[in-house]
């Protein structure tokens, strides 16, 4: 998993991680990685200086790969879309690198995410693009902007992930502040 995405030069990750330490302060330590996989992104930020981890994933098998680099603080196996066992308010900071896309997280996910984390603090979602039909997730996105569970900060809206496939697959990389 870790290989492939690398052979195509992290592209997806690359963007996210600039886009995420455009706005988050290295003072931001409670970190949610939703949909943590095999930790690839609190690796990487951690190197930029972040800590504070705390990563969920369906797969317990990822979260043993994760469990391995040694960057987080606790990794729980959770699904993206269920209520997340966390109280309100929770973290500084909601991120998640290439979980929302079809066939795995889906717009669901987006109530609990905001719920979990704290008033002011930011969301950092990758939402596979040009599938809108299948996901919802600008549909759903705005109407949670209508209804002030969100504002939109940034945004990187086209980012061609993993070329080889046919058509390529694309990313946005938008960025959320809870209101409070």
């Amino acid at each position: 998993y870790d290989t492939d995405h690398l052979n195509f030069g992290n592209r997806l990750l690359v963007h996210f991680t600039g886009i995420f330490c455009r706005h988050v302060p290295l003072t931001a330590t409670s970190i949610l990685d939703a949909g943590a996989g095999t930790g690839r992104l609190a690796e990487t930020l951690s190197v930029q200086g972040y800590s504070g981890f705390t990563g969920i994933d369906l797969s317990t098998n990822m979260l043993a790969v994760a469990n391995a680099k040694g960057v987080y603080d606790a990794l729980l196996r959770m699904r993206l879309g269920d209520r997340l066992d966390f109280e309100d308010n929770r973290f500084a900071v909601v991120a998640s690198l290439a979980a929302m896309s079809p066939g795995h997280a889906g717009a669901d996910a987006f109530e609990e995410l905001i719920r979990v984390t704290r008033p002011g603090g930011l969301l950092v979602l990758s939402l596979r693009a040009g599938c809108e039909s299948v996901t919802g997730f600008n549909r759903r996105r705005k109407s949670l902007e209508v209804a002030g569970q969100w504002q939109l900060v940034d945004e990187i809206t086209d980012v061609v992930s993993h070329p080889e496939y046919e058509p390529p697959l694309r990313y946005g990389v938008h960025v959320y502040r809870k209101p409070g």
